[in-house]
Order: structure tokens, then sequence, then C-alpha cells
């Protein structure tokens, strides 16, 4: 076996180790020394990390088949920790997995789920944890007597974890990892850009790359963290900004002195109806109020009303404009 093989099989073993529930501060502390005696270790390290995301990817688009909430079990479950390395070593060849392949190596034990646009729905876990999906939500859950994981793909989800201090509850989001032993909060995906809002409890928010000096940081109620490109920002939460922003788990948007722009955008995510502004004069009108999230048409007859704007329904779509 050549030198450059053992340095890749290494690589994926600490990959597979740093996901097990009893991860501690001082194997992360020998996954550092391993990392700093060479480059070729960090190059290596940074390769299945790239593997990883891309199956995770893979994973979301075959999941988008999926229906309104739909969880899928896969057809085998790993009954040892040999099994669980003899896969991780098949995972050098990521790149060369087809989808269905990659969809089996990151499927053991996971459940997927999905909602649609407008769709809203409550999953519960094997540990006693709920998930409430918000819109167009792609989710999968690992959740057994060792570990609970859960990657968020895509969308928002507010999770209720049971208190477990010998399985931390661990939420992947984009380049950010959440780590929580039991608290309510909320995380949202939007491409690059992470949102976590803290309602009870604590979580600590992190870096996935363990090779990049990425912030990491402890939020409570009162704060949220905003990590966008690489970068994470700590900010405060008033409770109306919380109330705001958990609005739609009974179903309605709540705004004040929000811009139209923005207030379109919110709408858009709930409703296959899209609002479009022709007008870029009327793009800062100031919406307040509470609405509900999936009741366009309601919202434009209240532009007519009480802006004074022109709200044309043309095939299916709300064109908004100043009124002539």
């Amino acid at each position: 076996m050549s030198n450059a093989t053992r340095i890749e099989e290494s690589a994926v073993a600490w990959c597979v180790k740093r996901e097990r529930a009893d991860w501690s501060a001082s194997d992360q502390a020998e996954l550092d020394a391993w990392l700093s005696e060479s480059t070729a270790h960090r190059v290596a390290m940074l390769r299945m990390e790239y593997g990883w995301q891309r199956v995770d990817r893979m994973a979301a688009l075959r999941s988008s088949s999926l229906s309104q909430v739909a969880p899928v079990h896969s057809p085998y479950q790993p009954d040892s920790k040999k099994r669980w390395l003899a896969m991780a070593a098949g995972f050098l060849l990521v790149m060369s997995l087809s989808i269905f392949g990659a969809q089996q190596w990151m499927g053991n034990g996971t459940q997927r789920y999905v909602t649609m646009v407008g769709g809203h729905e409550t999953v519960p876990l094997k540990d006693g944890s709920n998930v409430e999906l918000n819109t167009n939500t792609h989710l999968r859950a690992v959740v057994d007597e060792k570990a609970r994981v859960v990657w968020l793909d895509k969308g928002e989800a507010y999770f209720e974890v049971a208190h477990d201090e010998k399985r931390p509850f661990v939420v992947y989001a984009g380049d950010r990892r959440i780590v929580v032993l039991g608290t309510h909060f909320l995380v949202r995906r939007d491409h690059d850009r992470i949102e976590v809002m803290v309602a009870e409890g604590r979580v600590r928010v992190e870096g996935v790359d363990t090779t990049k000096p990425l912030k990491s940081a402890i939020i409570t109620p009162g704060n949220m963290v905003v990590s966008e490109s690489g970068s994470m920002m700590v900010a405060m939460a008033s409770p109306e900004k919380v109330e705001s922003e958990l609005a739609w788990r009974r179903g309605y948007l709540v705004f004040d002195r929000t811009s139209l722009a923005s207030v379109a955008e919110q709408f858009n995510r709930y409703n296959e109806k899209k609002i479009l502004i022709e007008d870029p004069k009327i793009i800062d009108t100031r919406i307040s109020g509470s609405f509900e999230a999936n009741n366009v048409d309601a919202f434009g007859r209240l532009l007519q009303r009480a802006y004074g704007l022109s709200v044309v329904d043309h095939k299916g779509q709300l064109w908004i404009a100043q009124q002539e």
C-alpha cells in the first residue's frame, strides 16, 4: 500500500469517527495534530470533506422526487463499526459514484423528509424530538441508539430536541454544524446563507471543516447567528424578532415596516402564485401587519385597498404597479 493510499484511508477514518456521538475534545486534539503533520494530510481531509458535501448534494437531488412529506427508510442498517469503515473506504471512489450509489452510501438508517412550496409539517423522531418543517424544505435524519444527526439540505426547520447528555443532537447546514443536548431552536438554509435562532436553551454553532479557521459561537435566547460565505455574525434577537421569525409555525407572516420587495420575497416562498413588482418606484413601500402565508390573493386585495396599488392577476401571477 502506497503512502498516499494510507493517508487517504486515514482521512476517511477521521471523517467517519468525527460523525460519532462520542467525539470528544481529545479526539479533536488528535485530529488537529494529525492535520498539522503534513500538507498531504490536510489536502486528503479537504478531499474527503468535499466528497462528503457532494454526496449530500446528490442525495438532496434524488430526494426532490418525494411527496409532500416522505419519510424513506434505507433498505439496510449498519451492523458494526467494521461495516461502517468498510463503507467509508468506498468513499474514496465518490467522484465516480452514480447518484444511486451515493444515496446508498449516505443513506444507512436515514429518513428523508420533504415539504413542497406552501407545505408545513411536524415530524416526530425516534428519540422523542420533533422537527417542524417550513415551506419547500429538504431534511435528512439519522436517529438511533448511538447518534442523532440531521442534515438540513434546504429550507427552514424548527427543532424541539429531547434532552440526552449521551447523544448530542447535531444539525448540519451548509458549512455549519449546530450541536445541542436539548433545546428549541430554528435553522434556516438558503443556499450558503445559514440563520440560527434559539427559543429555549442554548446551542453551539461551529464550522464543519476543521482545517479552516471558521468562527464558532454559543448562542442563547435573545441571540441569533447569521453565516454566509464562510463568515459568521452574532446579533441580538428581540422578542418581537423571535415572534416574527417563528410566525410561520402558526401559518402567518409578520412584518413591521418591511419593504414591499422583501414582503414579496417572503410570500413567494410559500406560494406557487408569485408576486411580481413591475414598478421599481414602489419596492420600498413599507408594509406592516400579520398575514396568512398561503393567502397571497388576500394580500393583493390589501395592496389595492390600503396602499392604492394596481394589482393584476395575469397567468397565475400577481403583477403589482402604481395606479395610473
